[in-house]
């Protein structure tokens, strides 16, 4: 079983030559927006695209767990970029899958939140780790798992400022990247 549909390809395909066809700046530069609203002492809800996502935190640091932590929905962003890029070179390389699925962990420190020791809140470091299964030969799926990496804006903008690992398993085994 596939996950991607005739549908996705035909759309992809328009898409990608739409793309393709832009000239000015303004036409192929994305600018997504997402606009904030502190609800709770530590509960937030983004109003994102006509949907509304809410970030909290745990109880024992003030939130009430009604969603997820601001930084377990940057991890998941990277995530679902990383997802839909995959597909995307998939589509463009000819190539079916039945399942990919991307883990991403980030390591920050907290003592930099709070300033101590005047050390830096920022993310150092991504652990992605991908599965995927498929019929196609192992060399193909690390080929496009490798243009995910290159051609994902999410995973291309953490690069720039953190370290970024990688593991990757094809079928059940892990391989090289």
């Amino acid at each position: 079983m596939t996950l991607v549909s005739s549908k996705f390809k035909e759309g992809l395909s328009l898409f990608h030559d739409r793309v393709a066809a832009m000239k000015e700046r303004s036409e192929y530069i994305a600018k997504p927006t997402a606009s904030t609203k502190l609800v709770g002492p530590q509960t937030a809800v983004a109003e994102v695209d006509g949907f509304s996502v809410t970030s909290d935190e745990p109880e024992w640091l003030g939130g009430h767990r009604t969603g997820p932590t601001p930084s377990a929905l940057f991890c998941a962003s990277i995530g679902f970029a990383e997802d839909f890029i995959f597909a995307r070179q998939a589509v463009l390389h000819g190539v079916d899958f039945d399942h990919y699925e991307t883990r991403v962990e980030g390591h920050w420190d907290m003592k930099g939140s709070f300033g101590f020791d005047g050390r830096d809140p920022t993310v150092t470091e991504f652990q992605i780790e991908t599965k995927v299964t498929s019929q196609a030969p192992v060399e193909k799926i690390v080929e496009l798992v490798k243009l995910t990496h290159l051609r994902c804006p999410m995973t291309a903008t953490v690069s720039k400022a953190a370290v970024v690992s990688r593991k990757l398993w094809v079928n059940g085994t892990e391989v090289p990247l």
